[in-house]
């Protein structure tokens, strides 16, 4: 039988080195964060920041489920991560809306590259939320 990729040293070490670099690119947007003045410099290095963190958090879980215990959820946790999860896509989908509406309004460049990143930003989580709400659909027989 085949071993699954993730079990393999090879799979860890890229995972481990992945989760460095991350360590490296907060230590370097904090850095330049502290020392710059312009407002927009310094809250594109917030962003980084807070990118790179939530990037260690999901790789040292991606780290935990191979290395220690495998996620799962029971069906009593189930029920309430779900009916999170599809409140939450109503409220991305309102704010998806109104990034919309605020860009088709927006003239300034800064203003334009932000609401645009927003935007961006909550596309990609209304479309990762579906996802795994879908996934979760299909590993049990919960209905929501």
């Amino acid at each position: 039988m085949k071993k699954a990729a993730e079990t393999t040293e090879e799979f860890l070490k890229v995972i481990r080195e992945w989760k460095e670099l991350e360590d490296k690119t907060i230590a370097s947007a904090g850095e330049l964060a502290k020392k710059e003045k312009n407002a927009l410099v310094t809250a594109t290095m917030e962003m980084i920041t807070h990118d790179s963190e939530k990037h260690k958090v999901m790789l040292q879980m991606v780290l935990d489920n191979v290395t220690k215990e495998a996620v799962h959820l029971s069906p009593d946790e189930l029920a309430p991560v779900v009916a999170m999860l599809n409140r939450h896509m109503e409220v991305e989908a309102k704010s998806i809306a109104l990034a919309n509406e605020a860009l088709k309004k927006s003239g300034l460049a800064v203003t334009r590259y932000i609401l645009s990143a927003l935007l961006e930003d909550e596309t990609k989580h209304h479309r990762q939320i579906h996802a795994l709400n879908e996934e979760l659909k299909k590993a049990t027989i919960f209905v929501t």
